[in-house]
């Protein structure tokens, strides 16, 4: 495939979905819901103790002299920026629970795409619905609010994996793919000699990023992807059988295709959420920050998404009514026991590098993502950010990460430096957020308290973020058995979803005790810092080794059924 041919329909329809659903993930969830829900629930809020005064949206908030903002919310006095949190909360035990729960609908053919369109436009039609609000809130507005957040945040991310699931049937469609699964059934043909992956992997990354996004943004887009596979070492067949050693450039092929796919599709995901964030500050700007401009942002975020999807319903594979007879309903109870059967003891026991890993994995997760929601509510609340300046914080953290993820790799080559030392060094960093807070709250010193602190410090989380998010895969990709990446990648999503409710309770429940969002630093450090021991009993090394070892194992299982019916023998 040259540069300038365009991809296969069915692969561009996909494609047009990244489009679509990153500009409502990159806008709407990320930055306009979240300070909404904070300002609505402030319009409706009094100055404690005494709950007369009305809270004044346009004033600083004073977190020191005893006039704290709280909201009257299910008959509870709640800070705004807390009920923010909690809503973020409530949304991600939803999503994980939904997202594994869904899983037997998603592997179906016939339900993915039909599942995938519902999802979209229930989604995008909670954001619409933003704009019809009333100019004066109310508690049941507020209420109202925070359940379309969540049936938002939810759709999206259940969205997601419907979408993703598509990747293995579009990757079996690529021709290479197909070429290498002919010459895996052949098992008596002459001895042939394996395709150089390596080579193979950075050719094919590079020509099917530079159909979509400029030269040169390709590798740190897929950097800072989280549903992209991280890139690892070519799988030595050289000691396997044959048959086996075809069969596993088949699986190596399909898995480097699959994370061709994904990244092409996050890089053009990237794109249209910064184009689109940079051209909603129009409206926000003109409208002054008023809520009527947030609502109208979330709205926008909403019809961006809808419009878009549509050439991917038209475009992206469907499955038979015989497909859908397929899916039982017993198929959403082995979806969850399919996620308990990677935790047994006895397969802690073989992998015990690769689960250690995500031990910390879980901390390391909600500690860098709470740090990200916090900061937003925290410029919005505590520093009185305009929104245009929220959206202006957003972008830095963006492009920062961007530059970083170009950077770090040429300076790893450099100071041979492994991927663990890497994400180390980017662990150790990205606490130092958290403990300049704390020591300035240790010390009384004003620290937090201005714009351009903000400033310096979301660009110094950009810098982390990107090499924390691109590495903390590539260690993990070293730890997973070949040929299982799939599976075990599934699990990496679920620890990241099934904990990551914790940080934003905790830290919502901090500004309701204190009335002061900066003591959740102190959790926050807490987060990043328990994971510290943990990471450094893993050894990659010997991670590999286990890993190995248990694939030879589930191969040698399956051996004897495999030549008899051939590999894989349906596509």
């Amino acid at each position: 495939m040259t540069s300038s041919k365009l991809p296969p329909p069915h692969v561009r329809a996909w494609y047009f979905y990244s489009f679509a659903a990153e500009v409502f993930s990159a806008c709407a969830l990320a930055i306009f819901l979240p300070i909404t829900l904070e300002q609505l629930a402030k319009e409706i809020g009094s100055y404690a103790p005494d709950y007369t005064e009305p809270c004044n949206i346009a004033s600083e908030a004073d977190d020191g002299a005893g006039r704290i903002c709280k909201a009257h919310i299910l008959g509870a006095w709640v800070d705004p920026a807390s009920f923010s949190m909690y809503v973020k909360s409530v949304a991600v035990a939803v999503q994980a629970v939904c997202i594994i729960s869904i899983g037997p609908l998603a592997d179906s053919p016939y339900w993915r795409k039909r599942l995938l369109f519902i999802l979209t436009y229930t989604g995008s039609f909670s954001a619409i619905l933003f704009i019809l609000f009333p100019s004066t809130s109310s508690a049941p507005l507020v209420l109202l609010a925070g359940l379309l957040f969540i049936v938002g945040n939810t759709t999206y991310s259940i969205g997601t994996v419907c979408s993703n699931a598509f990747l293995p049937v579009l990757a079996r469609e690529d021709e290479d793919v197909q070429k290498a699964l002919q010459e895996a059934n052949v098992v008596r043909s002459e001895d042939e000699d394996i395709d150089d992956m390596a080579g193979y992997r950075r050719a094919s990354l590079d020509q099917e990023a530079n159909n979509v996004v400029p030269s040169g943004l390709g590798p740190a887009v897929r950097a800072i992807s989280a549903e992209d596979l991280a890139e690892s070492d070519p799988v030595d067949t050289t000691s396997l059988p044959k048959f086996m050693g075809r069969k596993t450039h088949y699986e190596t092929l399909l898995s480097l295709t699959i994370s061709r796919l994904s990244s092409a599709g996050t890089a053009l995901g990237f794109l249209s959420g910064v184009s689109a964030l940079a051209l909603l500050l129009i409206p926000v700007i003109l409208l002054k920050g008023s809520t009527f401009s947030l609502r109208l942002a979330i709205a926008l975020s909403g019809i961006w998404w809808a419009v878009f999807t549509i050439p991917s319903w038209l475009g992206l594979p469907s499955g038979t009514k015989e497909d859908a007879n397929r899916t039982e309903k017993k198929s959403f109870k082995e979806a969850w026991k399919r996620i308990g059967s990677l935790i047994r003891p006895k397969e802690i026991r073989s992998l015990p590098n690769l689960y250690l890993f995500l031990f910390a994995w879980i901390f390391l997760s909600d500690g860098f993502h709470t740090i990200t929601y916090t900061s937003i509510l925290f410029c919005k609340s505590v520093l009185s950010f305009s929104p245009s300046e929220i959206i202006l914080i957003g972008i830095l953290v963006q492009f920062a990460a961007i530059t970083s993820s170009i950077t770090v790799p040429k300076l790893q080559h450099r100071l041979t430096k492994t991927n663990f030392k890497i994400l180390f060094m980017a662990v150790l960093a990205g606490g130092l957020i958290p403990i300049y807070a704390c020591v300035g709250l240790m010390l009384g010193l004003r620290v937090l308290s201005t714009k351009g602190e903000m400033y310096v410090l979301a660009t110094w989380f950009g810098l982390v973020f990107g090499p924390f998010l691109s590495y903390s895969r590539a260690v993990y990709t070293e730890l997973i058995p070949p040929g299982h990446e799939s599976t075990f990648f599934s699990l990496f999503a679920f620890t990241d979803k099934s904990a990551s409710f914790v940080g934003p309770a905790v830290l919502g429940l901090i500004a309701d005790l204190t009335g002061n969002l900066r003591y959740g630093f102190i959790f926050l450090l807490i987060m990043l810092t328990v994971p510290i021991p943990v990471l450094l009993r893993v050894s990659v090394r010997k991670g590999k080794e286990d890993a190995q070892k248990w694939s030879e194992s589930k191969l040698a299982v399956r051996e004897d059924d495999e030549e008899i019916t051939g590999l894989l023998g349906a596509s």
